[in-house]
Parts: C-alpha cells; structure tokens; sequence
C-alpha cells in the first residue's frame, strides 16, 4: 500500500490597516542634555526604567 501525503501550502494575506486608527508619533515628555550626552524620554515610556536610565546618565556624565 501506498502512502499518499498531502502538500499544504500556506496562504498569506496581509491585513488591511483600519482608516480611523492613527499613525504612531513619539511625542518627547523629557529631554536632558547634560555636557555632551542627549537623554530624550518619551511618552509611554516605562517612568522607573526612565528614571533608572537617567541616574546612571546623571552619574557618569562627569
């Protein structure tokens, strides 16, 4: 007996974007400019990460 095996082959359909959905746009809430460093916190941005990020900015800068 023979064994017969069928080949799928996917089909890939990209997704239409919603018309009432609006673009992403980064909008800065911080920016920190200490000698030759530019720290810019976004946003959204995760605030104890931010704030973690610019102690070390902060410390090492000098």
């Amino acid at each position: 007996m023979e064994e017969k095996h069928d080949i799928v082959t996917p089909v890939f359909k990209t997704k239409e974007a919603p018309a009432n959905k609006s673009a992403f746009i980064p909008r800065p809430a911080v920016t920190m400019k200490l000698e030759n460093i530019q720290l810019t916190i976004f946003k959204g941005a995760n605030p104890s990460l931010a704030a973690e990020i610019a102690k070390v900015v902060v410390r090492y800068a000098h």
